[in-house]
């Protein structure tokens, strides 16, 4: 299932023509958008830990906004989901489990609640990012 949501595009193309006015380079650009899709993404991780059954509090604690990663070419990106590597790759901290109660396992079915965060918090989730994005440009411009 696919949560569609759609952004103006007039509005997208000004704070593209914000971000160039800036004149700083393509990463420090990246990390301006991927700030303000962090922050945005905020309401879709409160959703989802709200979400995970309460005996699963170390999958809850696990959630997190997680960067994408860095290639040339490529926009930033930022997920929503279980942290599993790193301080989290521990079998006591780690929310590897998160997929099985996702899609379902051994004849149980899945709770599906990224679809349901998504459902609920996404289009929101949109309207911030441009709303952050426009309040770091402007403390940009400021400095």
């Amino acid at each position: 299932m696919n949560v569609g949501l759609t952004i103006d595009k007039k509005e997208l193309a000004e704070i593209a023509r914000n971000l160039e006015s800036l004149n700083m380079s393509d990463s420090k650009n990246k990390t301006i958008l991927r700030q303000a899709m962090r922050k945005a993404a905020k309401p879709i991780l409160s959703e989802l830990k709200s979400l995970v059954p309460k005996d699963s509090v170390q999958l809850r604690k696990s959630l997190s906004i997680i960067n994408g990663k860095n290639r040339r070419g490529v926009a930033p990106s930022v997920f929503v989901g279980p942290r599993v590597k790193g301080a989290f790759a521990n079998e006591n901290k780690t929310g590897f489990y998160f997929y099985f109660l996702e899609y379902g396992f051994r004849g149980i079915p899945g709770l599906r609640m990224l679809d349901q965060a998504a459902r609920s918090k996404g289009s929101q989730a949109l309207n911030d990012v441009t709303n952050q994005l426009k309040a770091l440009i402007e403390k940009r411009f400021k400095k």
